[in-house]
């Protein structure tokens, strides 16, 4: 009974320190400027237009917005302040933190302050709105060295489905000082390795310890970051100690002039360094150059750019549309400022301003390209030609983006030429062919066509000018190459025509290919279609009830017009 009573303890001291965690622990959302959620509904319309929609739909998601989980920090003089990452604030114009009662009511605290982030590390400070104090305690955070084995706990809000959703979860730690570049450079610091449960959701949440002095239970050791992909229960944290530094650098008072000079001059090392390419200064581009000029440069990239770039950029961009155009932004900045024209004259004209604590280009001076100081044609022109007078080459790379609809709807005008008959007593003119198809799938590999035919047919003595109307379905593979799309296609049909003297009926198989041409005009891909065309038809004449039919081969040639929405 004694052992009954211990564990049955026990238990309740576990949930209730549980309950003072959640106390501290909430949901981070961040709150996009007005300018810059309409600039990504242009955006999403945009891309629809031209032919990237599946772009489009992450832009849209994207808009609906995500969440993280942050912790609340009281530092000695009482100022209150929320731990997350940066990547959850990234774009904020301000913040909000949502708490969850035991009850499940909620207490929701809007127009946070983003202080101060940090690009080396995935960290970002948040303070209440007009230094506002509605916690006299928080978390208490930890700067002691762990241990391998060492027990921890992770907390915070992972969605399930399309909610956050309360997770208290025990591991242990499995490398204390894991030295893992692609997370934050060895030389700054270690990052934790560990197995508590970590999922999307996560990301600014603490990783605890048991503490009997603390507060709550539990100290903050760690502030989980990144999840292993492929391995199981592999996760990692940011040391405490790095936040406490964040919310003391953030008290300094600042002299502006030195920090841009400071950061101007680890832009121009990163563009010097022989070993870095574009990625290496994604960090120095500002939210507000990424808006202003980073569709184009998207575009550009989508269109010419090499299959290496073209993926890198696409999947920042699918994972998130601003950090996507981020990147774009970069490789032009990298392309036109690194190596030899990496000088002083050059680099005198990269303007800063400060977002979220520190300072980030906002143009290129007189080189910047901005849709208020210039067309979209203009831009992709000055692009594409500073591109070609850096690398010497003339032509841009063709590489294979994958199967994309080239056009919702297709009217194609031409005409089809009668190459063999299979009966002497039929004779055939080339014909006008008018054809409309519609392709309304995702990835406009199926669809419906409607044609009309016009020409001169002769059956035995009659002949007549005859209108034929047929209609089928088609199947084609588009495979999109930047800048135009070639379709190799299948067409099978009926058609049928009523004429004063000579009636016919009729059945067709169509194989040829399309090639749909994207020149940066909305909604429009002109292009060019050929095939060869084998067709039965079967004639009647009306004065006689003679009839008679023909097995023909027709080489096909039409111009087509897309129409993409």
């Amino acid at each position: 009974m004694k052992k009954l009573l211990v564990a049955a303890f026990a238990l309740f001291c576990a949930v209730a320190a549980n309950a003072q965690v959640k106390n501290y622990v909430g949901i981070v959302r961040q709150k996009y400027y007005p300018a810059q959620e309409e600039f990504l509904k242009d955006l999403s319309d945009s891309l629809k237009r031209n032919g990237y929609s599946s772009y489009s739909e992450y832009v849209n998601d994207y808009l609906k917005g995500g969440f993280g989980s942050g912790f609340i920090y009281v530092d000695k003089d009482g100022t209150n302040y929320v731990v997350t990452n940066r990547h959850v604030v990234s774009q904020a114009a301000s913040a909000s933190i949502e708490f969850e009662n035991e009850d499940g009511s909620t207490k929701k605290y809007e127009n946070l302050s983003v202080v101060i982030t940090d690009d080396d590390i995935d960290l970002a400070i948040l303070r209440f709105e007009g230094n506002a104090k509605p916690f006299k305690n928080g978390l208490s955070i930890s700067s002691a060295k762990l241990s391998d084995g060492q027990n921890v706990v992770s907390a915070g809000f992972p969605g399930l489905g399309n909610d956050p959703v309360w997770q208290f979860g025990k591991g242990s730690v499995t490398n204390s000082s894991a030295r893992i570049k692609d997370l934050i450079d060895p030389s700054i610091s270690t990052v934790i390795q560990h197995s508590a449960q970590v999922d999307a959701g996560n990301s600014g949440g603490p990783l605890l310890i048991e503490s009997k002095s603390a507060v709550a239970g539990y100290e903050v050791v760690g502030i989980n970051t990144w999840k292993a992909v492929g391995r199981d229960s592999t996760n990692f944290s940011i040391p405490a100690k790095l936040a406490l530094q964040l919310i003391e650098k953030s008290k300094k008072a600042s002299d502006d002039g030195a920090e841009k000079a400071k950061r101007a001059e680890k832009f121009k090392q990163a563009l010097n360094d022989k070993a870095n390419d574009y990625t290496s200064i994604v960090k120095f581009v500002s939210y507000d150059l990424a808006a202003s000029d980073g569709e184009e440069y998207f575009n550009d990239i989508m269109r010419h750019g090499s299959t290496k770039v073209r993926n890198r950029v696409a999947g920042e961009f699918a994972y998130n549309p601003i950090e996507g155009l981020r990147y774009a932004v970069a490789y032009n900045l990298f392309e036109n400022f690194s190596g030899e024209n990496a000088t002083e004259e050059n680099l005198s004209k990269v303007e800063w301003k400060k977002e979220h604590g520190l300072f980030r280009i906002s143009s290129t001076g007189d080189e910047k390209n901005t849709k208020a100081s210039k067309s979209k044609n203009n831009k992709k022109s000055s692009s594409k030609e500073k591109k070609d007078s850096k690398n010497k080459v003339g032509l841009p790379e063709v590489s294979w983006n994958g199967i994309q609809k080239p056009y919702t709807i297709g009217i194609s005008a031409g005409g089809l030429f009668p190459l063999q008959d299979s009966n002497d007593t039929i004779d055939f003119d080339p014909r006008f062919d008018l054809l409309v198809s519609g392709f309304f799938g995702d990835r406009g590999m199926f669809g419906p066509f409607f044609e009309y035919q016009h020409g001169k047919f002769s059956c035995g003595p009659a002949s007549e000018s005859m209108n034929i109307f047929s209609g089928g379905l088609t199947f084609q593979v588009p495979l999109d190459f930047n800048f135009f799309v070639i379709s190799p296609k299948v067409m099978a049909g009926a058609g049928f025509s009523a004429g004063s003297e000579v009636s016919s009926a009729s059945v067709f198989a169509e194989f040829g290919a399309e090639a749909v041409f994207n020149f940066g005009i909305d909604y429009i891909r002109p292009g060019l279609d050929l095939g060869y065309r084998i067709e039965g038809m079967t004639f009647k004449n009306n004065n006689s009830i003679a009839s008679d039919s023909s097995t023909e081969h027709l080489f096909v040639l039409r111009l087509t017009l897309g129409i993409l929405f």
